[in-house]
C-alpha cells in the first residue's frame, strides 16, 4: 500500500515521507515507510478520529497509543507470475466493464457477500467487471470483481464476490481470469490476497496460475 501510494495512485491518497492512507471515501487502507514512532505520529495525523485505517504486515501489529486494534485478518498473497489462457464462461448472463453508473449495485452486493472493504469511490482505482443477469424486469449484478492496489509494475484484484443465488457457476473464475489478462497486457503482474482458511478460492486461484508467496495479516486499526 506504501509504494501504490506513493507511486501510481499518489492522486486517491494523502500522506508524508512517513505515512500514507488512501481518503476515506476510497479505501481504508494506509501504509508506512517503516515501523517508527515518526511514522506512528504521521498516520494518526492524518486519520480522523473514528476512522480506520488497515495495515498488511508480516505480523500483527501491536496498536500503538491513540488508536484500538480490532479485527486481524489471514490473507495469504498469491501471484500470477506468468499469463494464463482462460475461456470466458457465463453461460446466459452478460460480461461487461462496471461505471459509475452501477456503483449502488457494486456496493449492494459487496454489502451482501462481504468480499472486504468497499466504498463508494474504490471502482476508480482500477477496472471492474461485473456480470449482469438480464433475464428478469430489471438487471441483476451476479457477480463482481476489480482492480484495488497499484504497486509500481503491479496489479492487485479485489473484490472478487458472488450473488449466492448465482454461485458454482464460475463466474469468479472468468472475472479474475479476465482481469489477470488486463494486468498482464498493460505490462503488471496480478496479484491478490484470499483468506487463508478459504481453501476453495485459493484452489480456483491456483488453478488459474496463481501461486503464494507470503502469508500476511491484515490489521484493523480504528481512530481514538
Amino acid at each position: 500500500m506504501w509504494t501504490a501510494l506513493h507511486g501510481p495512485q499518489l492522486a486517491y491518497g494523502e500522506g508524508t515521507l512517513h505515512a500514507a492512507r488512501y481518503r476515506s471515501e476510497v479505501a481504508a487502507f494506509a501504509g508506512l515507510r517503516e515501523d517508527t514512532p515518526q511514522a506512528w505520529a504521521d498516520l494518526t495525523a492524518l486519520t480522523p478520529s473514528g476512522e480506520l485505517a488497515i495495515l498488511f504486515a508480516p505480523e500483527v501489529i501491536e496498536a500503538p497509543a491513540g488508536w484500538t486494534r480490532g479485527f486481524v485478518g489471514n490473507p495469504l498473497q498469491m501471484v500470477q507470475a506468468r499469463p494464463q489462457t482462460t475461456p470466458v464462461q457465463t453461460g446466459d448472463l452478460h460480461l461487461r466493464e462496471l461505471t459509475a453508473a452501477d456503483v449502488d449495485a457494486m456496493l449492494e452486493l459487496a454489502a451482501l457477500t462481504r468480499p472486504g472493504p468497499f466504498l463508494p469511490r474504490t471502482p476508480e482505482l482500477g477496472l471492474y467487471l461485473g456480470v449482469w443477469d438480464e433475464s428478469g424486469d430489471a438487471p441483476r449484478l451476479a457477480a463482481m470483481a476489480g482492480q484495488r492496489a497499484q504497486p509500481p509494475g503491479h496489479r492487485e484484484i479485489s473484490a472478487v464476490c458472488t450473488h449466492p443465488d448465482y454461485r458454482r457457476r464460475g463466474l469468479a473464475r472468468t472475472l479474475v481470469a479476465q482481469l489477470a489478462a488486463h494486468s498482464h497486457a498493460a505490462g503488471e503482474v496480478p496479484f491478490l490476497h484470499v483468506n487463508l482458511e478459504n481453501e476453495g478460492a485459493i484452489a480456483v486461484y491456483r488453478d488459474l496460475g496463481f501461486e503464494p508467496v507470503r502469508q500476511l495479516r491484515a490489521t484493523v486499526l480504528k481512530r481514538d
